[in-house]
């Protein structure tokens, strides 16, 4: 009855195929293909990731590429204790540039800290002044305020462009997060 209502054309029309993910087709080839297609498919990689994936780790003990969410290698190895030593090291490696940077901060902060010592008497002995004369204190007196703040003020600046980069470390330590080590541990092609 099917044959008489459509035309020929209707019934030499093929399915289309579908074309899933490379490790789907896999994965399904091994489950439910035929006996040829698990052997040719037993040679290749099994559902293993790129090795400069971020989703990928390489198993210190077999040298093999797993997933990152396996706590376990194919060979038995413990992939999550390897992945937080990693972690801990990259991290100890952020605390001690934060800290090797504060020392070489802290050496050379200690010249200008005399400088900006050198420049205090000019800010206090106006105010001194002021306070223990019984008149008014003259233009001149207050006049030596300014190369006090001058001082001060460049001894400022030139502890804000020592410190820079320290506190830029600092704030790397505080905010190093896991999420941050693994997109750093894996580097970016080179197109």
């Amino acid at each position: 009855m099917l044959r008489e209502e459509f035309s020929d054309d209707v019934l030499k029309l093929r399915p289309r195929e579908l074309r899933l993910g490379r490790d789907a087709e896999r994965l399904l080839n091994d489950v439910c293909g035929t006996e040829g297609e698990r052997s040719k498919s037993a040679h290749k990689s099994r559902l293993r990731p790129d090795a400069d994936s971020i989703n990928a780790i390489r198993c210190a003990d077999c040298g093999q590429v797993e997933y990152i969410s396996r706590d376990y290698c194919r060979c038995g190895h413990y992939l999550a204790g390897q992945l937080m030593d990693e972690f801990l090291a990259w991290e100890r490696g952020l605390v001690e540039t934060r800290d090797r940077l504060a020392a070489a901060a802290e050496e050379k902060m200690k010249p200008v800290r005399w400088v900006g010592a050198c420049g205090m008497p000019f800010i206090v002995w106006p105010l001194l002044h002021s306070v223990f004369s019984a008149g008014s204190t003259a233009l001149a007196i207050w006049l030596w305020l300014i190369p006090g703040f001058a001082i001060m003020g460049f001894c400022a600046l030139i502890e804000t462009w020592i410190t820079a980069a320290r506190d830029a470390s600092a704030h790397a330590v505080e905010t190093a997060t896991f999420e941050q080590f693994l997109s750093e541990r894996v580097p970016a092609p080179s197109h």
